[in-house]
């Protein structure tokens, strides 16, 4: 339902989504199967430190827990109220956590207005909304933090530390990025699945993760924009970089996001387009730039100018990043044009068949120690704005030794505020040097396009 703007009781009460002392999971089945228990399973498995009231009304004991048959039993308080029953039950669940004073409501259950059941929706969330308790969902997978070892849902691990929050209305797409964190170091503060987005919204996640110490990024997927004035006040308001995804820019996707998520969208993706840049947010078209934009912008500063050098051992990748860059519209210069020096600096740092133009080709048998000399020169040149790595391993390539060197060059240079991000194209080698240079705040892609996406959004965030 339509909001005009962020509502600061719901904004301040988000911690009680993301960090509560308690939790009253309703619904908690004793058998395995079922999602009621998996809340519970996965609450204790990863760690949840705070009070779990398991609430079924045929059990006295879930996983070790004392059971209660309703909410109204629990005589402590509860800040967090998770609901995973029929849907048309829920109605008297959230009168029950109205009784006793929760602070939030979470509503896992399908079958809502995206099967056609808009009024029942709509009635749940009028009475939430003249309560003033904040309703998350329904429809939804659930949310959590790694900081807090909070995992509330049925999902199945909980992402890396990081600077990334993700804000999703799909609960698949969200379960795919905590994989990728978990198998490819990207890094999240805290994940939320929206659903069917009745109550809560976006712009009021999207104020709560400003005042998150661990959050530097916002990765929003959207399917359906209830309320774009209050998203772009919000936006707005934000100091760190926002990173969006619209589906449902097709016919058939338009059919299939409302089946999904009830999301009610224009047809014409320019309104789109305008939202998102009047938000000030940077818009992403595939899931893979989604997350390649969102790691970048979550580890490095922004881009100030437009003086990006390369260093690489290899002319194909320099060659694939040149017409990319290119064709984003930020072609890179050479070396003579950016800083008259730099080219004898780095000559200092590749054999004499090397190229010293833009990109900077120390060739094939690059060791660690010219790599580390071509990095530092690059990055502490003045009129250099950001530097781009790559890794191509040939067989006397030291990928381990050039990956611990430029983490050791980016520690050393953090101060100049110059984002630095890497290449590594390869084999085994080189997805373990993917994931150490991202756990040491260094991104880092499989592609010389997924390196080149990122750079340049780090000047669009920059602008």
């Amino acid at each position: 339902m339509e909001i005009k703007e962020a509502r600061p009781y719901v904004v301040e009460s988000l911690k009680y989504a993301l960090n509560p002392s308690s939790i009253a999971v309703v619904g908690a089945s004793r058998y395995p199967t079922k999602v009621g228990n998996k809340v519970v399973y996965e609450l204790q498995k990863w760690g949840y430190k705070g009070k779990i009231f398991p609430v079924n009304p045929r059990a006295d004991e879930v996983l070790g827990l004392k059971a209660y048959h309703t909410l109204r039993e629990i005589k402590e308080p509860v800040d967090l109220v998770f609901v995973a029953v029929p849907a048309h039950i829920v109605s008297s669940i959230i009168h029950d956590a109205v009784a006793i004073k929760a602070k939030m409501l979470v509503i896992a259950t399908s079958a809502f207005k995206e099967i056609g059941r808009a009024e029942l929706q709509n009635d749940i969330t009028e009475y939430c909304r003249e309560q003033k308790l904040p309703l998350i969902g329904p429809n939804l997978v659930g949310m959590g933090s790694p900081y807090t070892h909070f995992n509330c849902g049925f999902i199945p691990y909980l992402p890396v530390e990081g600077p990334i929050a993700m804000i999703s209305q799909s609960g698949a797409n969200l379960l795919a990025a905590l994989g990728t964190s978990q198998e490819e170091h990207f890094g999240m503060s805290f994940f939320v699945g929206l659903g069917n987005k009745a109550d809560v919204d976006f712009s009021e996640f999207i104020e709560y993760a400003e005042s998150d110490p661990h959050t530097k990024c916002l990765s929003i997927y959207i399917e359906g924009l209830d309320s774009p004035e209050a998203f772009v006040k919000s936006c707005k308001k934000v100091t760190k970089p926002i990173v969006v995804i619209k589906v449902g820019r097709s016919k058939i996707g338009h059919k299939a996001a409302f089946a999904h998520t009830a999301s009610e969208n224009p047809m014409d993706d320019e309104y789109y387009d305008q939202i998102i840049k009047e938000a000030g947010a940077i818009r992403a078209t595939t899931w893979q730039e989604f997350l390649d934009v969102s790691l970048a912008l979550g580890y490095q500063p922004a881009l100030k100018g437009d003086n990006v050098v390369m260093i690489t051992n290899g002319g194909g990748a320099g060659l694939l990043s040149c017409d990319h860059f290119e064709r984003l519209g930020l072609p890179l210069k050479e070396l003579k044009d950016i800083s008259p020096l730099l080219a004898q600096k780095i000559r200092a740092y590749m054999p004499m068949f090397g190229s010293p133009l833009n990109p900077v080709d120390i060739s094939g048998t690059a060791s660690v120690i010219q790599y580390k000399g071509a990095f530092q020169q690059a990055l502490r040149d003045p009129h250099v704005d950001g530097v781009l790595g790559a890794i191509c391993p040939t067989a006397v390539t030291d990928v381990h030794g050039v990956t611990l060197a430029a983490v050791e060059v980016a520690e050393k240079t953090k101060d100049l505020h110059k984002p630095f991000v890497m290449i590594c194209q390869g084999g085994e080698e080189c997805s373990e040097a993917i994931k150490l240079l991202r756990s040491h705040g260094i991104p880092a892609y499989k592609t010389a396009e997924q390196a080149v996406n990122a750079m340049v959004a780090l000047r669009k965030a920059a602008r």
